[in-house]
């Protein structure tokens, strides 16, 4: 079901919008059931209950992440076998040519990546 305010208004196809959504809101969720068990003061059995519900959303995030991934792929591969003259292989540009340029490109600034995957081993997340 469509909702507004959704994927269709944006451009973006329904089913990632609400993934992206989902995700976002789980790691939302995350960050506010730390904060709500740091609240709970001395009482553990608040905090416990906190420590399990930012599980819960930790847990969700994850599976909305690798939905999402898969999502993307699906998309990317779809549109790929037309777009690969131009150098383009994904919405985001991210094409055979176009990795080869940013692995270029990372090199060139000092080796490291900070791209969308790249694990920079801390997060907020």
């Amino acid at each position: 079901m469509q909702n507004q305010g959704g994927g269709g208004q944006t451009g973006t196809p329904d089913t990632t919008y609400n993934l992206t959504a989902i995700l976002y809101h789980a790691l939302q969720g995350v960050e506010n059931c730390k904060t709500y068990e740091q609240d709970a003061g001395g009482q553990q059995d608040l905090a416990q209950f906190f420590r399990q519900a930012g599980d819960q959303q930790r847990q969700l995030a994850e599976q909305a992440k690798q939905l999402l991934h898969d999502c993307l792929m699906r998309e990317t591969q779809g549109g790929q076998g037309s777009q690969q003259g131009s150098g383009q292989g994904s919405a985001f540009g991210f094409g055979q040519q176009g990795s080869q340029q940013i692995g270029q490109q990372s090199e060139m600034a000092g080796g490291q990546s900070g791209g969308l995957g790249g694990s920079s081993g801390s997060s907020s997340y």
